[in-house]
């Protein structure tokens, strides 16, 4: 026990602030009269007998026969013996009032209700933030979530959370998870706790997030049921004297709120390892996820956005081109150096739409892809899937659900030279506006009194998303598995007494050798179809559709 201790005990026993000076003074020099103390302690002498008298009154100290009096102290061990007892006599007299005391609460107070009543409470200064933290991290029965700054790992780590979660989680087998920022000032403290989790078999996991700011509020989650907020506020020059203020909460929609942005902050994260080896070894991390998270995924496209230096490169769909023109993405970056090359299925539908897209970007045509992905300076690679086919809702140029995304060069480098060598053999819009864009007609075939069932197996049974539709023996149009399930899904048909010649099917004009894109205009503007499917020489040239066939004949 130190003196600072026993200074402490002499304060719980109730001597004043001057009753500790005087009392420690005998103590350590042995019995002494009121005038000798009072000089020492540069008290004045009335402010001294004061002193000497209630000390006196309260058993504490005891004078000396001889003249002039003297004083000296107590033994300790009397004081301490005296204190104890008095204690246990307090502790006795409140057992045996327990039961009456208990009994005249009831009476006056209002009944407990059956339903949890959200609190909060403001908490200030670390050591009450920690204090708290390590009490609901010692009460939690399934898992702890942490999110924290830079910063907070090491003041966490100073207060001992991380050394108390993992000791629970030892304990009870509760899982944690630990979201932190992890920078040159902290990796050793997270490079400590990683090889603990691995070495003591902890139930935990850590990952990185870059947060981007000092004083970033974090919190901790117990049990899914209650949370503690808190940030910091002062000097970051002394990490030990910045001051915390923290909330403490257990409302359930706060907590549901404040459980789904930790969820969003961990899928978008990286693995704690890989950035401890980033910054030893200076090797920058190499990431490969898929975000299942829409607004997660486009915050990290926007980050890779924001850090390219030279060349994005990106292959779509016809469709999404449309929607690149109206809600353009891509505009900012340009703005500020970064080149674009744009490549997608370009017909006579979206060719007016690329042209336009090609005042700012390089576009060319490329025959039909399945999938749409982004490389961004030949390192940062997005695959986006395509979108439900009965997914109408969905108006964004990229569908971000479960998007993958990597950084691996091994990766990257495969896919950049097979972006590249599609690059080069794409077709620039010159040579479309001139000849249409070539497609390979389908080869399967489907009759229109085939059921939907039925040219859904063919096509499944051949690995096709498209086939050409024909009466008797005649071929008059093609559809694909998106028409399909817009006819079927969309408008709620039957698909084992619905025809294929009652959807509505893409017709096809077939042009002869001497024909052009010139006399399929003409013809189309004599049909009611609205749209049609151009082939030539077994290609399939282009879409025309009337509104297109109304502008051709009004600029001739």
């Amino acid at each position: 026990m130190s003196e600072k201790d026993i200074l402490k005990f002499l304060q719980n026993l109730g001597f004043s602030k001057r009753e500790i000076q005087v009392y420690m003074f005998l103590a350590k020099s042995g019995p002494q009269s009121t005038s000798f103390v009072a000089k020492r302690l540069k008290m004045e002498r009335v402010q001294a007998y004061r002193t000497f008298k209630k000390l006196q009154e309260k058993g504490f100290i005891e004078a000396t026969l001889e003249r002039p009096t003297r004083f000296t102290v107590v033994p300790f061990v009397s004081l301490l013996e005296s204190f104890i007892e008095t204690k246990k006599t307090e502790v006795e007299n409140l057992n045996k009032q327990k039961e009456s005391l208990l009994t005249s609460w009831q009476t006056v107070s209002a009944p407990e209700s059956e339903y949890t009543v959200a609190k909060f409470s403001v908490i200030s200064g670390k050591k009450k933030i920690h204090a708290k933290m390590l009490n609901m991290i010692d009460e939690a029965q399934k898992g702890v979530n942490v999110l924290t700054t830079g910063l907070g790992v090491i003041q966490e780590d100073i207060g001992g959370v991380f050394d108390t979660v993992f000791e629970t989680s030892k304990k009870r087998s509760i899982k944690v998870k630990i979201i932190a920022d992890i920078s040159r000032e902290n990796f050793r403290i997270m490079e400590r706790l990683c090889k603990r989790i691995t070495m003591e078999n902890v139930k935990a996991e850590t990952r990185h997030l870059n947060l981007n700011a000092h004083y970033f509020p974090r919190f901790l989650i117990k049990d899914g049921e209650e949370a503690i907020l808190y940030t910091s506020s002062g000097d970051e020059a002394s990490i030990l004297n910045i001051e915390d203020e923290g909330l403490w909460i257990n409302d359930k929609m706060f907590i549901s709120i404040l459980q789904a942005f930790f969820s969003q902050m961990w899928q978008i994260s990286v693995e704690a390892e890989k950035r401890i080896d980033e910054l030893r070894t200076g090797i920058p991390i190499c990431e490969t996820i898929v975000i299942k998270d829409p607004e997660g995924a486009w915050q990290k496209v926007g980050k890779m956005l924001e850090n390219a230096k030279k060349d994005v490169i990106l292959i779509t769909s016809s469709q999404s081109l449309s929607k690149l023109l109206e809600k353009d993405p891509f505009e900012k970056y340009h703005r500020q150096g970064v080149q674009f090359r744009l490549m997608a299925p370009i017909d006579l539908d979206n060719l007016e739409t690329a042209k336009k897209l090609s005042t700012s970007y390089e576009v060319k045509h490329v025959p039909i892809n399945y999938m749409t992905m982004m490389l961004i300076d030949d390192l940062n690679l997005f695959m986006f899937k395509s979108a439900p086919l009965n997914d109408v809702t969905d108006e964004s140029f990229f569908y971000l659900n479960d998007t993958f995304f990597t950084n691996d060069k091994r990766s990257s480098e495969r896919v950049s030279e097979m972006l590249n060598d599609t690059w080069k053999r794409g077709m620039d819009l010159s040579e479309i506006t001139s000849q249409a864009a070539g497609y390979r007609l389908p080869t399967i075939t489907v009759k229109t009194t085939e059921t939907v069932s039925q040219t859904v197996a063919t096509m499944l049974k051949n690995d096709v998303n498209a086939v050409l539709v024909t009466k008797n023996g005649t071929t008059v149009g093609i559809i694909g598995e998106r028409d399909l399930l817009k006819e079927i899904v969309q408008k709620k048909k039957d698909p084992d007494k619905t025809l294929t010649e009652d959807l509505d099917y893409t017709p096809l004009l077939t042009l002869s050798r001497g024909q052009t894109m010139t006399d399929a205009l003409r013809i189309i503007r004599g049909r009611e179809t609205k749209r049609i499917a151009v082939a030539k020489d077994g290609q399939l040239m282009g879409m025309l559709t009337q509104e297109l066939a109304a502008k051709a004949s009004t600029s001739s």
